[in-house]
């Protein structure tokens, strides 16, 4: 796959996930060895990923997500929200598609991180460095996911009920839970295409905030 494609157009993906396509455990693996090269804090490899197919600790936390969901919104129930032709419509739809079947996406991946200095995760440097240590690996997963035809989307939902997963999972308090990612094959044929984004002029500035544009 062209590394400009891999990078430019790995997108965020739920209704696209093939949730009755086997899944290669062997694939997943060599997709984690990937993750576990990228950066992290004094190079600690603090890592561990729950990788969950059973069908009923899937079923559990997607009732914990659904419920997070339902909290959030305010909402009694989750049905498919009608597709409007708009990026909020789409996402909105997509969203709603992955409360919706959850626990019949195959594959949950549950990146966990131990912090190793004290107070971590309270001031910005701690919480910097925390999530600059988890969310570099779980891009290069997604990549490498995407690369042998996998789908994935980073969503944190289920962290309302942090501490009932970690109990479901057995992860110790200890370590922080960076995110979930719902993992499945890709329905035959479907690509993507780079996705609309602001232009370099608007987001990039020269030496300060406020500084012309790059």
């Amino acid at each position: 796959m062209d590394i400009d494609y891999l990078l430019t157009a790995t997108r965020s993906v739920r209704r696209l996930l093939d949730i009755h396509a086997p899944i290669d455990r062997d694939e997943i693996r060599d997709c984690l060895r990937i993750a576990c090269q990228a950066a992290n804090g004094t190079n600690m490899q603090a890592w561990r990923w729950v990788v969950v197919s059973d069908p009923d600790l899937r079923r559990q936390i997607a009732e914990l997500y659904k419920a997070s969901y339902l909290a959030q919104t305010g909402r009694e129930d989750v049905g498919l929200s009608p597709f409007r032709p708009t990026p909020l419509g789409r996402i909105l739809s997509s969203t709603e598609w992955l409360v919706a079947h959850l626990g019949q996406v195959p594959l949950h991946v549950i990146p966990c991180y131990e912090p190793y200095m004290q107070d971590e995760g309270i001031d910005s440097f701690s919480t910097a460095t925390v999530y600059g240590s988890i969310f570099p690996a779980v891009w290069n997963l997604q990549l490498a996911l995407h690369s042998r035809g996998y789908g994935s989307c980073i969503t944190t939902l289920h962290l309302h009920y942090e501490r009932q997963i970690g109990e479901l999972l057995a992860i110790p308090d200890n370590y922080v839970q960076g995110c979930l990612l719902p993992v499945g094959r890709l329905h035959a044929g479907q690509t993507f295409k780079p996705a609309p984004r602001r232009p370099i002029e608007e987001v990039a500035v020269a030496d300060r905030f406020d500084g012309p544009s790059l």
